[in-house]
């Protein structure tokens, strides 16, 4: 196993988030992400980014270079975090939080 795959699948674990959701959230078509997770294949640079942002964790992080998670972007977290309760929130709600986000950046 690669520090990726662990790394990975443990924020994976920690965040509960499936790989489906990953997939989504990485723009990494489930199957590449599948033989990522196994360790069949060492994803590229790109890859280590995209998943990074899905995740919200620093690129060194996943790749062994750092012990610290954070580093992710506050915008993707956010994202993520709206993401996993989709189906509990409402549209308006949705909407509303995405207003909050970009009133804080303004003021």
């Amino acid at each position: 196993m690669s520090y990726f795959s662990d790394r990975v699948k443990e924020v994976m674990l920690e965040k509960g988030i499936s790989q489906k959701d990953l997939s989504f959230l990485s723009g990494v078509s489930e199957s590449s992400l599948c033989r990522y997770l196994k360790g069949q294949v060492l994803p590229r640079m790109d890859i280590i980014i995209n998943v990074s942002k899905g995740l919200g964790v620093s690129v060194d992080y996943l790749q062994g270079k750092s012990i610290e998670k954070e580093g992710g972007d506050p915008y993707c977290e956010t994202r993520n975090v709206v993401f996993r309760n989709k189906n509990q929130l409402t549209s308006m709600q949705k909407a509303e939080i995405i207003n909050m986000l970009f009133e804080k950046d303004e003021q």
